[in-house]
């Protein structure tokens, strides 16, 4: 089973994303937003999720906590690419196959989730930041069930970019 973990740090620090993924080997993607660090994992089982996912990132110093989601129905462009920003989607509590099949068909995304949890999809977005407000507005624009979108926009993979966020 896919599962998403946006994890929260104690305090604003770029350095939680490369904790995950230097002690833990996972694979972690900080973010601006609601959360300050996205994790995907796919899982054997709930057990699996809580004794080699989650606990783990808990016990990490600069760790707040975590909210997992668990997918229900994925859906994945062939060509992946690391997302620019992910979109965590409220919807009303029908038709969500059919805007999960209609947020998929926005160029700009690549995946997009059904999950179980405070938000019930999550996309992910390849664009450029002038280009995010306009791939909101299409994932917004899909159905009047959509009640809420929030957006967490990616920092650069490069580590030269992450240096300089931190001066």
């Amino acid at each position: 089973m896919h599962v998403w973990i946006m994890v929260s740090a104690k305090r604003a620090s770029l350095d939680v994303g490369k904790l995950i993924r230097d002690s833990l080997n996972l694979d972690a993607i900080e973010v601006l937003g609601l959360y300050d660090v996205v994790v995907t994992a796919d899982v054997e089982s709930l057990s699996d999720l809580w004794e080699n996912h989650i606990s783990l990132i808990n016990s990490l110093p600069l760790v707040g906590g975590c909210t997992t989601y668990l997918s229900l129905s994925e859906r994945t462009k062939k060509v992946y690419r690391r997302p620019s920003a992910f979109i965590l989607i409220k919807a009303a509590q029908s038709e969500h196959k059919e805007i999960q099949d209609k947020i998929f068909d926005i160029e700009e995304v690549q995946k997009v989730d059904i999950v179980l949890g405070a938000y019930d999809m999550i996309a992910e977005v390849i664009t450029d930041l002038t280009g995010l407000f306009k791939v909101v507005r299409k994932v917004m624009n899909v159905s009047s069930n959509i009640l809420k979108t929030v957006t967490m926009v990616t920092f650069p993979k490069e580590k030269i970019l992450l240096d300089a966020c931190r001066q």
